[in-house]
């Protein structure tokens, strides 16, 4: 199954790590990480803020390649937590 990219982080998730709404429902937008009963986990985090986090995941802790962190740092914006008519 092809994963989904979390409309929030921007990080590819398997179905099995969708986030969950306020009915328990699965989530198809958003990882679990980012959102869980129907709400946003970090719900004081900017957009500069997740930039930073994505580039020390790759910087510090190894977890994804440098270009990876500068691909999903290119599409945060059109996002759908992130895009400025979703305000």
């Amino acid at each position: 199954m092809k994963p989904i990219q979390c409309q929030s982080c921007g990080m590819m998730f398997p179905k099995e790590d969708m986030g969950t709404n306020r009915d328990k429902t699965l989530n198809e937008d958003y990882c679990q990480n980012c959102f869980q009963d129907g709400e946003f986990t970090n719900h004081h985090l900017t957009l500069h803020g997740l930039e930073i986090h994505v580039l020390e995941m790759a910087k510090v802790h190894n977890e994804i390649t440098l270009e990876e962190a500068q691909q999903i740092i290119r599409v945060l914006p059109d996002l759908k937590r992130w895009r400025m008519n979703n305000i």
